[in-house]
């Protein structure tokens, strides 16, 4: 799985993706409707796997900067199976970026 990591977000020099550049990978706009419901689902994903919270990052989103989960480039199947199990991505295919 390809996805786009961010040139804005990163830690220690190390770019990191979010589940807005996630999204905006699979063809959806990065500030869609679902995306905050999608990030929270793959933020409890990522602690089921890993047991432990994923990293932060600030974004600057609609005027505020809001902490968003932010995963290395080997955690992005994370956001895949977060695709997977959010009912509202569920249906729709997963793209290479």
């Amino acid at each position: 799985m390809n996805a786009k990591l961010s040139d804005t977000v990163s830690e220690g020099g190390v770019p990191r993706i979010t589940a807005a550049d996630f999204l905006a990978a699979q063809g959806l706009p990065a500030d869609w409707r679902y995306a905050s419901p999608f990030g929270r689902v793959a933020a409890e994903t990522y602690r089921t796997i890993y047991r432990r919270e994923p990293s932060c990052a600030f974004l600057l989103i609609h005027g505020r900067f809001r902490r968003v989960a932010a995963y290395r480039a080997s955690e992005v199947h994370v956001l895949a199976t977060a695709w997977g199990s959010y009912p509202r991505t569920a249906t729709l295919p997963v793209l290479a970026a």
